[in-house]
């Protein structure tokens, strides 16, 4: 499988030096057209109401707003003028895995993060996307999450200090700002076994998870395998957060 992190972190410091010089002109006939994209949804933030997850974000203005289940089980809203949006979930039990989406008639624009919410809630809740870095909701710390598709291994976390320094199996990794409080850091490090972020030592899982989707526990956290086409896969760790 192609090195998905890498081309992702790549694209993510390219962006900003992009300019509008290499998009292509329209014609009269193009301008003539309106336009049928969608803004498929992005989940911006969690809350908690007793038992329910409230789950936040942004989308096209007076969007319906769906987060689906593979066995088809959906909740829905709609966003307000301003495109945001607040579902509220029902009780969950177990693993359950959410694509958000906005419902065009009998279409959807589908979002590429998958909303992952562990032992229904109780655990660790993160968007998790194939090639991207995961991003978690539930809590903030030094260390939120760690990323691998078999070849490159992203972490990232908060730190109020600046920029921490990040070491892999003793080889310093690149860390760059995410913005706010977070960091994000990378390593071809194919085998880490520890991750080390200002000076506090995180002992890694086996991150070579095979092809199925599975979900368990693995040392002080929580280990996703997601599937990716056409034979790869993404594997995502969840740390307990450290005060």
């Amino acid at each position: 499988m192609k090195c998905r992190i890498i081309v992702w972190m790549a694209l993510s410091l390219m962006v900003a030096a992009c300019s509008n010089g290499g998009r292509r002109v329209a014609d009269d006939a193009d301008a003539a057209e309106p336009s049928a994209w969608v803004q498929p949804p992005h989940i911006d933030g969690l809350s908690r109401d007793g038992q329910t997850l409230i789950v936040r974000g942004g989308a096209g203005p007076n969007a319906r707003v769906v987060l689906r289940r593979a066995n088809g089980e959906a909740v829905a809203g709609t966003a307000d003028a301003a495109g945001r949006f607040e579902l509220r979930l029902p009780a969950l039990s177990g693993d359950v895995l959410f694509r958000p989406e906005v419902q065009v008639g009998e279409d959807a624009a589908v979002a590429p993060e998958t909303l992952v919410i562990v032992q229904g809630g109780t655990g660790p809740v993160a968007l998790v996307a194939a090639g991207q870095p995961s991003t978690r909701l539930d809590a903030h710390g030094l260390l939120e999450t760690v990323d691998f598709d078999g070849k490159a291994l992203a972490a990232s976390g908060q730190s109020s200090g600046g920029l921490p320094t990040v070491v892999v199996d003793g080889v310093r990794a690149r860390v760059w700002a995410g913005g706010g409080h977070a960091w994000r850091a990378m390593s071809s490090d194919a085998g880490a076994r520890s991750l080390t972020v200002d000076g506090h030592v995180f002992s890694l899982p086996d991150l070579n998870g095979g092809g199925s989707l599975t979900m368990r526990r693995a040392g002080e956290g929580w280990l996703l395998t997601v599937p990716v086409a056409p034979k790869g896969h993404q594997t995502t760790w969840l740390p307990d957060i450290r005060p």
